[in-house]
């Protein structure tokens, strides 16, 4: 991952990484960062756009070990 925080973007490689590194699977990031686990295979997959405050949190979590709390999953959850 970049070491610069001015980069506001972040690849569909680098968004893989953030999240392996916090624990998390695609369907988890997706309910931890309020999207549908769809979007969170975009993300990954690189067809859709990462936004710059998701880019900003998962690189702080990682750069300082939060691990994320993940709700868990429930009927009608995508």
């Amino acid at each position: 991952m970049s070491a610069s925080w001015q980069v506001r973007r972040m690849s569909p490689v680098e968004y893989g990484r953030a999240i392996a590194r916090l624990g998390l699977n695609k369907a988890q990031a997706g309910r931890f960062l309020g999207v549908s686990t769809r979007t969170s295979h975009r993300y990954f997959d690189g067809d859709a756009s990462i936004p710059v405050a998701t880019v900003l949190l998962l690189r702080s979590m990682v750069h300082h070990g939060d691990g994320p709390i993940v709700p868990a999953w429930k009927r009608g959850d995508n």
